[in-house]
């Protein structure tokens, strides 16, 4: 059975291949960094193991090495192994974490873990073809859990979830005892419904998430102590979620609302980390409406927690990005991106952590929107692609936005055809996830196309798929 050992060998073995290649060609770890667009410490911790960069940093140590693909190879040889011990791990802790909640949930729903069993719904053993893995956050920490797709189909359809335990028929307050596992389940409930949005859209997920809101509200008001706090910061995560999924929808009024509320609760919890990050993300949607001096303002309140680590340093540092390029500022603008490429870098990824989606492609697609706002279409048309490239096929709401902005990209081009095929793609996408933003920018593009490209045959079938497909909600 793969261990610990095994894949922490692995990755010395990678780093070992990379210094031996490195080397040949005559490069030292000084100036191979800056052609790797990395730091040099990145490249030395990378080389003894300390340091697991994403694929990226691979295939660029390979195309400036020419070694064919030598390290993304093994890149992937040693995430396959990784993933195969941690769904081992997972499985194992977790079918025993469910089958001491079968036996409390046979006892009478006086007890303390009522109800946590009506929640996850099943999990099934580390070989099973019908299961997928999720990363939690719990308390800080990611938790890899193997759950079954029937579990995935129940989040979707907003079946998981727990009463309140230890009630009694009067409703008093004072016979309530909360389990703390609650917290666990939560953080991988949430990681469930991040995994559904992504393949179904927000307008399936968000009801549930709303209810689930309200279970943990109610936990929250009787719980006390550190445990009160740590369904606080549950519930600003929560809500943040549902304003993100509120956004989605083209819905920024509940957006608004529930990221209001996130603040204040990560606040109140004194959550630093989480008030940085959702500073940024409200800078992120002060960009979205062009609003330079609140997007500079809110990066910069992010940038003043101490305590955000680099993905969310990195998302703050986008934000600071696009009010720079608001203002037309295109080397301030690109010193912000530069300093997002650093911190995304370097950082040690853990595939769960707050942020951990601002990766290395997250970047190159901000920085695509930034090029777009500077008037540089042809720039954001190559950082779409790279984007778009390295992003996986999962994301599939992701995919289809950012389909919808390289088309933008290419009309502002003077491409109209390769606009129209692209935005055409993207509406496909956008039907998928039923992602109203996306479709909204796909009509953006239709609409410009049609007042300076109306001949055009790829400009006409847009029109037309546009004006027969279903407007989203």
């Amino acid at each position: 059975m793969t261990g610990p050992d095994d894949v922490g060998e692995a990755w010395r073995a990678l780093g070992r291949q990379l210094a031996d290649l490195r080397k040949a060609a005559g490069y030292t770890q000084h100036s191979l960094a800056p052609k790797t667009i990395s730091a040099r410490s990145t490249i030395a911790n990378a080389e003894t193991g300390r340091q697991r960069p994403d694929r990226s940093f691979w295939e660029r140590c390979d195309a400036v090495l020419r070694t064919g693909g030598v390290l993304a190879t093994g890149y992937d040889r040693v995430i396959a192994l990784q993933r195969s011990y941690q769904r081992s791990r997972s499985a194992t802790a977790f079918t025993a974490s469910i089958a001491s909640a079968r036996v409390d949930a046979a006892r009478p729903a006086r007890g303390p873990r009522a109800g946590v069993m009506d929640a996850i719904t099943s999990v099934d053993g580390a070989a099973a073809d019908d299961t997928t893995i999720v990363t939690a956050m719990i308390e800080g920490r990611p938790r890899r859990v193997q759950l079954s797709r029937r579990a995935l189909l129940a989040a979707m359809s907003g079946s998981l979830m727990p009463p309140l335990a230890g009630v009694d028929a009067t409703g008093s307050e004072e016979t309530v005892r909360v389990d703390p596992a609650l917290i666990e389940h939560f953080a991988v409930l949430r990681s469930v419904l991040v995994e559904s949005d992504n393949r179904v859209g927000a307008a399936a997920i968000l009801p549930t998430a709303r209810q689930q809101l309200g279970h943990i509200a109610g936990f929250r008001r009787v719980a006390r102590g550190g445990l009160h706090d740590a369904f606080l910061r549950t519930e600003a995560r929560w809500a943040e979620f549902a304003g993100w999924l509120s956004d989605d929808l083209g819905d920024r009024a509940a957006g608004d609302w529930w990221l209001a509320q996130a603040l204040t609760m990560a606040q109140e919890a004194s959550d630093a980390e989480f008030t940085a990050y959702v500073f940024a993300r409200m800078a992120q949607r002060a960009a979205e409406a062009t609003d330079r001096d609140r997007v500079l303002g809110l990066a910069r309140a992010a940038d003043r927690s101490g305590a955000a680590g680099p993905p969310v340093r990195a998302f703050a540092a986008l934000q600071r990005a696009h009010g720079q390029a608001i203002a037309g500022d295109t080397s301030a603008f690109q010193a912000a991106v530069d300093d997002a490429h650093n911190l995304v870098t370097d950082a040690t990824t853990d595939g769960g952590g707050l942020g951990s989606f601002c990766t290395v492609p997250y970047v190159w697609a901000q920085e695509g929107d930034g090029w777009r706002r500077l008037g540089r279409p042809r720039a954001a048309v190559t950082c779409f692609d790279r984007a778009l490239d390295a992003w996986p096929e999962s994301y599939r709401r992701e995919r289809g936005l950012y389909l919808a902005r390289t088309a933008a990209a290419y009309a502002a081009a003077g491409e109209p055809e390769h606009a129209a095929t692209t935005a055409l793609a993207a509406l496909e996408r956008a039907h998928l996830t039923q992602s109203a933003r996306t479709r909204r920018e796909v009509a953006a593009v239709s609409s410009h196309l049609m007042t300076m490209y109306p001949t055009e045959p790829g400009v006409a079938d847009l029109h037309a798929a546009l004006a027969t497909s279903p407007k989203m909600r």
